[in-house]
């Protein structure tokens, strides 16, 4: 018996029994453990005390296995088992409903922690013994004027944060789980307006064939679009909604509004393709669930193949014998049953063999990685495998790449569902989707990519086949490259690319590689704007760019364009790509000289300064000296070298010495500079001549992108 304190006058012993204590395990009930605890905490002014809050993981299978007497004697050997723990202490201990017990105890309790040992809680049934896991949530009384009833409900938030997490039993309580609380009652809160005023909606994300992408099927997926709020993510509100029972008619709201969206196309004269709804965890525990799907199916007139019903493993291990039941029904009527995440459980294997399903769905976890994974790999070839063996087909969701798109085909997957084909999507964008109608945003074209010759499957799949090698060893770099919305991808590439890009002296092994790498800007823009033209012309397109290599250096390249077909949103081009670097530099050179020759009817000597190497080239000169065109003198000590014979002007020496020595010097001044030049004049007089007054200008010039020139002018002044 829990430890009694004295409490108010007048209420005898059996009263007050009936009124704090648990009819079936005989320690306090929920209103004897707020009683007693606060009695407790009153008492005990100089104690810390904290709260565990106890569940048991999966109870309700222990009641369908083992059936509810059973149950019942599981629930009073916990009892027995924290009466022989805490009798003895100044504490309080009770049952507040079902699986879930309380406990008050001092916190040098905690810390000892020989409670821990009631995680793992073993009872004989039958002759053998069964081990059961419960999950602890731990709340430390901080502020003792808070009502009881708040402090467990801290610590059953703790409980909740863990809770059906087997690697870690218990947690703390930490205010962040306030503010999901406060976050959740927000939620239930406007639940009722939400669906009154439809802010809730239905989203379908298609289900392709896997062997060329067409449309087969497609997933009814709920979205909360708040008017304030915005979009709303569904793994706020739906885990919310199956705890407190709100999933029943949001669930039925959305299986109502797939049913009308397939209706209305029907009556329309439309195509349709089978929609999944996904069914929650816990209406398993409705028996009435197959009758209902049922009902709202034949309300709208439609045939039970248009509609595929969605179940997780969760739901099965947490209700295996009524799921089972309603699996039979959905079957009676004419059903389709799909297991949603196969492979994110612990009991996949038994679930095929008890479970009869007609449809397959890999966890997209198994997608993850696949390249630096190998077990994931093997383990996806393998569950395709055995799912051929009992002939179930498979969806695999979680494809985001042409390179898992490609895998998946070679393992014989038959449909596949991921971002890589089409996102969850409004019901007006699916059914424009489905309508196959010419827009920019799902576009169909003419020429289908997956009619196009073997050739090119060739190429996309590493093949050794002679067209692989043939386009392998072509002269010249070559490649394909996909269009997916506003992005683009390299699929593959020839030798030539890498010997445009990187030079021909690079050895491919030491190559950053480039395949199923995205393009980023600068490059992205243009290129996909080219692309875009490419598309739409049906022509070739040519554009020109300066790419940085990964050195660091850059290269000028020549990139062509053609369009080769696509399929939804993903489109194909093949590219060849040129190195046009010494073009580039002849075409500046020719530029250059033409921009010097018009300075020099304004100057009598035009220098180009290299801050690399400190020469100065001498791009046009008046003649009135020996200098000649092309000709190289270092510039970097001119002040310090005829010094004996140069005087700056306005005290300027330093400055100058130091614009000659460093590029980052001068970029400064002509920044500083109100019509960004650098100008000096100095007084040169020579071993036996007059002295002249020379003025320079220095600045700088972008002929391209990445790529500019620093020119120095120079002008006698005649004497006054």
């Amino acid at each position: 018996m829990c430890k009694i304190f004295a409490i108010t006058k007048g209420v005898n012993f059996m009263e007050e029994e009936l009124l704090f204590f648990d009819e079936l395990t005989k320690i306090y009930n929920r209103k004897g453990f707020f009683t007693y605890t606060a009695l407790l905490l009153e008492e005990h002014p100089g104690i810390d005390f904290c709260l565990i809050y106890w569940n048991i993981q999966q109870f309700k299978v222990l009641n369908n296995l083992f059936g509810l007497q059973t149950g019942d004697q599981i629930l009073i050997h916990i009892a027995d088992i924290l009466h022989n723990e805490f009798s003895d202490q100044i504490a309080t201990y009770g049952r507040l409903e079902a699986d879930n017990f309380i406990c008050c105890v001092p916190k040098q309790v905690i810390d000892a922690g020989d409670w821990k040992d009631l995680l793992d809680i073993s009872f004989s049934i039958s002759g053998s013994t069964y081990h059961f896991y419960s999950c602890c949530g731990l709340y430390q009384i901080e502020d003792r004027t808070l009502p009881i009833n708040k402090m467990v409900d801290m610590a059953r938030l703790a409980m909740n944060s863990i809770k059906n997490n087997y690697m870690k039993p218990f947690a703390w309580y930490d205010g962040s789980m306030l503010d999901t609380m406060i976050e959740e009652q927000r939620l239930v809160s406007d639940f009722r307006t939400a669906i009154m005023q439809k802010q809730f909606t239905v989203y379908f994300q298609p289900i392709c064939r896997a062997d060329d992408g067409l449309v087969v099927s497609a997933e009814a997926l709920v979205r909360w679009i708040h008017p304030l709020r915005g979009m709303i993510s569904p793994g706020s509100f739906i885990p919310l909604f199956e705890k407190n029972g709100l999933i029943h008619i949001l669930d039925r709201f959305v299986w109502n509004e797939t049913c009308e969206m397939l209706k209305s196309r029907i009556e329309a004269g439309k195509h349709v393709v089978p929609v999944s709804i996904n069914v929650s965890r816990v209406e398993f525990y409705n028996p009435e669930l197959a009758d209902e799907i049922k009902e709202i199916v034949d309300s709208h007139d439609l045939p039970t193949d248009l509609i595929k019903i969605e179940i997780t493993e969760t739901a099965y291990a947490d209700n295996p014998a009524q799921v089972q039941q309603a699996v039979k029904r959905l079957h009676d009527y004419g059903f389709l049953v799909l297991m949603d995440d196969f492979g994110s459980g612990y009991s996949s294997l038994n679930i095929l063999k008890n479970l009869p399903i007609d449809i397959l769905k890999i966890d997209m976890q198994f997608m993850d990685n696949l390249d630096g994974n190998e077990k994931a790999s093997i383990i996806l070839e393998a569950v395709i495998r055995m799912a051929k063996w009992m002939k179930l087909p498979v969806v695999a969701e979680g494809v985001e790449t042409r390179k898992e798109w490609n895998y998946l085909k070679s393992m014989e997957c038959e449909m596949v569902q991921g971002y890589y084909f089409y996102k969850p999507i409004p019901q007006a964008d699916f059914c424009e989707v489905l309508d196959q109608e010419v827009l920019q945003k799902y576009a169909v074209q003419e020429r289908n990519l997956f009619e196009l010759d073997d050739t090119i499957f060739d190429i996309f799949n590493h093949s050794n086949s002679k067209e692989n090698m043939l386009f392998y060893d072509m002269i010249g770099g070559m490649g394909v490259m996909e269009m997916t919305d506003d992005s683009l991808e390299i699929l593959q590439v020839n030798r030539g690319y890498y010997e445009v890009f990187y030079g021909t002296e690079a050895p491919l092994t030491e190559i950053t590689p480039v395949l199923h790498k995205k393009l980023s800007e600068p490059t992205l823009s243009p290129v996909l704007a080219s692309c875009h033209k490419a598309k739409d012309s049906n022509q070739i397109q040519s554009l020109q760019l300066h790419l940085e290599r990964p050195d660091a250096s850059f290269v000028w390249v020549n990139l062509k364009l053609r369009y080769i077909g696509s399929r939804g949103r993903h489109s194909l081009f093949y590219f060849a790509i040129d190195n046009i670097d010494e073009l580039k530099k002849a075409e500046q050179e020719r530029y250059l000289t033409a921009y010097s020759s018009a300075l020099l009817k304004v100057f009598d000597k035009v220098y180009r300064l290299d801050y690399e190497n400190g020469m100065a080239e001498v791009l046009h000169t008046n003649r009135s000296d020996d200098m000649k065109i092309k000709e190289h003198y270092y510039f970097r000590d001119f002040f310090q070298r005829f010094s004996k014979m140069i005087s700056v002007t306005n005290g300027a020496e330093a400055d100058a010495f130091q614009v000659l020595e460093s590029k980052d010097v001068l970029d400064q001044r002509l920044a500083e500079s109100d019509n960004g030049c650098y100008e000096l004049t100095y007084h040169f007089t020579p071993p036996r001549g007059k002295t002249q007054t020379i003025s320079a200008l220095i600045f700088k010039i972008e002929l391209e992108a990445n790529h500019e020139e620093y020119l120095c002018c120079m002008k006698k002044r005649l004497p006054h």
